[in-house]
């Protein structure tokens, strides 16, 4: 990504730092949640603008930013998914209006995924916001709890438990997504 930013050059430089640092891995955990490649680059990039216009302070690559960017990029992506949601309900409920034999919604994106990644996608789906953004910190992510806690707001225990919680929830999910798969239904 190639921004403009003003500031001056040893501004610019450090902005470009924290960039180079983060956006690959911004990239990998807004794909995660969103589950839409073509949407990552742009929720990503609109939380660099983000910082960019945002940010008081001196801009270092470090947890502060690191939290502040997380944060604002789940954000986006959160609002991402709910005005995809939103499109796409008004446009069921409007084909549906219009003509019953409107093209099915189903199996979108699914062809590229093994049959266990949906399966794992759809238990995720099932967890509330807060469980399954914290899963996929820590599982995906591979951050420590204490990252988590700092990126949350959340103490490190209580990050803990919600995880363990969590993923006890996810295996329950998919445990019963395999059962259903195995009756044939």
């Amino acid at each position: 990504m190639t921004f403009f930013y003003k500031g001056g050059k040893r501004k610019h430089e450090k902005f470009e730092a924290v960039v180079g640092n983060y956006e690959l891995q911004l990239l990998t955990y807004v794909s995660r949640i969103t589950g839409n490649p073509s949407s990552t680059e742009d929720i990503v990039q609109e939380t660099f603008i983000k910082l960019a216009s945002h940010w008081k302070g001196e801009l270092e690559v470090g947890p502060k930013v690191s939290a502040w960017l997380y944060k604002v990029a789940h954000n986006e992506a959160i609002d991402f998914i709910r005005r995809e949601k939103r499109r796409a309900e008004l446009h069921l409920k409007h084909s549906e209006d219009v003509e019953q034999s409107a093209f099915p919604s189903e199996g979108q994106g699914g062809g590229q995924m093994s049959a266990e990644a949906v399966r794992v996608v759809q238990a995720l789906e099932k967890l509330s916001e807060r469980d399954r953004k914290l899963v996929v910190l820590k599982v995906y992510e591979e951050r420590t709890y204490k990252d988590i806690a700092e990126m949350t707001g959340l103490s490190v225990s209580n990050v803990g438990f919600i995880l363990h919680s969590a993923i006890k929830k996810l295996a329950q999910h998919l445990s019963e997504k395999r059962k259903e798969e195995q009756n044939g239904e």
